[in-house]
């Protein structure tokens, strides 16, 4: 589904980068450095300073809050059609949830202050990052809904296909607990979930991997949210694409 946008001479794979005007292009691209992300990994906890953005090329990152009861619930999915560390982007560098990578792959990370310097600069960059802004206020609060009122198998369904929607295969290499903590649900209640959809054979699920058997059944079984949070990324990607084809990016 998510498409990125890619350019000569600039690193590609993801959409924001992509459409950097080429004067802050010039500027970010000694500062940038690609690296490695594991399963897992956490790249930075609710509470501490950013130091970094990240943005993805063919990994996928999730943000999370929890509570001090240890009740967790996501944020947001962000794979190569965004960038972790938008808050930074407006003066407050205080990480309000966890960052954890879903799905393992190569990232860019850059550090805040010269990104920060562009967006202040740069009115085309600022547009691009307050579009960016917007879906995820709505991703947000979506999946927040979602999370509070839904059934887990379908909230499972949902998650898998966003999950999906931005690798380039139909096999997850995630635990049940990493799927819990992010859904905000015991493990027990993932893997009894993941057993009624295997019985169906909308998936395959082993110890630590899933493969995707049965796509259209998939959505069928997800509630309407994973339907919103789709159309909303394609709109994102759309809209983004749009002031690169335009050339508003150059200004």
């Amino acid at each position: 589904m998510v498409v990125a946008l890619t350019r000569p001479g600039w690193p590609d794979g993801n959409l924001i980068l992509s459409v950097v005007p080429p004067e802050e292009r010039r500027r970010l691209l000694p500062h940038l450095e690609s690296v490695e992300l594991r399963s897992r990994e956490v790249l930075f906890a609710a509470g501490s300073r950013l130091q970094e953005v990240h943005f993805p090329l063919d990994c996928v990152l999730a943000t999370y809050g929890a509570s001090r009861d240890g009740s967790t619930t996501q944020y947001a999915f962000v794979g190569s059609e965004g960038f972790i560390g938008l808050s930074a982007l407006f003066g407050d560098t205080r990480a309000v949830s966890t960052a954890v990578v879903v799905y393992p792959g190569r990232c860019y990370r850059l550090p805040i202050d010269p990104i920060a310097e562009a967006f202040q600069r740069s009115e085309a960059l600022r547009r691009v990052v307050l579009r960016c802004a917007s879906s995820r206020v709505l991703q947000t609060a979506q999946t927040s809904l979602c999370n509070a009122h839904h059934p887990v198998e379908q909230r499972l369904c949902r998650w898998l296909l966003q999950a999906l929607d931005r690798v380039a295969t139909r096999d997850l290499r995630i635990t049940h607990e990493l799927i819990a903590t992010l859904l905000g649900v015991r493990r027990e209640a993932v893997t009894l979930a993941a057993h009624r959809l295997h019985a169906r054979a909308a998936v395959s699920w082993s110890r630590g991997h899933i493969t995707v058997l049965d796509r259209r059944l998939l959505e069928a079984l997800s509630c309407e949210c994973y339907a919103l949070l789709r159309n909303d990324t394609e709109l994102l990607v759309r809209d983004i694409g749009g002031l690169f084809s335009n050339g508003s990016h150059a200004k």
